[in-house]
């Protein structure tokens, strides 16, 4: 990867897919065991549906709404439970779509963390919801690891900032929160869709191969002096 032509003083990291793993074989798994229709919650990205949970992948319309905080947990699974077969428990419904939570290796965040030695502040800028973020911030971010804040000097979250990528504002608003100009800023993700509305709005960007062992850190040796 080339060099950039501009300095880096911040990173912005994606969530699902960047630093922590999806688990999408266990989320189809877990639909099929409690016979729930996976397009519930994640379709195909289409100009329809290009909400981004994954390269490829997209929030359905019908949780749309939730990702962005226009719509409460409560309201979201009492929808999800009208569109799943009837007796479907609302237990189910929330093992069915926390099933998609993997694992964030500690490697990943000791990377952060030595980024943040270095003098380079870092964010997290995240399409996610409410059930899979206290999810996630119980099992990978509380006092018995690394805390938010310990990492992050700040965190963009859809379902907080009722906006969600590939939404051009999201990246604005990131930037306006950070100080500091656009091109000082590079972004991270797994889905190439947003990488490229990043770069539109002027950040540095590079995407993510999942496949790839290794390649986070090969993408930080690339833009980092």
């Amino acid at each position: 990867m080339d060099n950039p032509n501009f300095a880096i003083t911040d990173i912005i990291f994606d969530l699902g897919g960047v630093l922590l793993d999806l688990n999408m074989d266990g989320f189809g798994e877990a639909c099929r065991r409690f016979g729930i229709n996976p397009g519930l919650f994640f379709v195909k990205a289409d100009a329809a549906n290009n909400s981004t949970v994954c390269d490829g992948l997209s929030a359905s319309q019908a949780i749309t709404d939730y990702q962005v905080g226009q719509m409460s947990s409560e309201a979201f699974l009492t929808l999800a439970q009208g569109l799943c077969p009837k007796g479907t428990s609302r237990q189910r419904i929330v093992d069915a779509w926390n099933s998609c939570i993997g694992t964030i290796p500690r490697h990943r965040l000791d990377l952060i963390a030595q980024l943040r030695q270095h003098g380079y502040r870092t964010h997290l800028l995240s399409n996610t919801n409410e059930l899979h973020w206290s999810l996630i911030r119980q099992r990978y971010f509380s006092d018995k690891g690394y805390t938010c804040a310990d990492l992050f000097d700040q965190m963009f979250l859809s379902q907080e900032v009722h906006l969600a990528k590939p939404d051009p504002e999201i990246y604005r608003h990131a930037v306006r929160q950070i100080g500091r100009h656009a091109w000082q800023c590079l972004f991270i993700d797994d889905a190439q869709v947003n990488v490229e509305a990043a770069k539109r709005e002027g950040l540095q960007g590079a995407w993510l191969d999942v496949t790839r062992e290794g390649h986070l850190q090969e993408i930080l040796q690339g833009f980092i002096k």
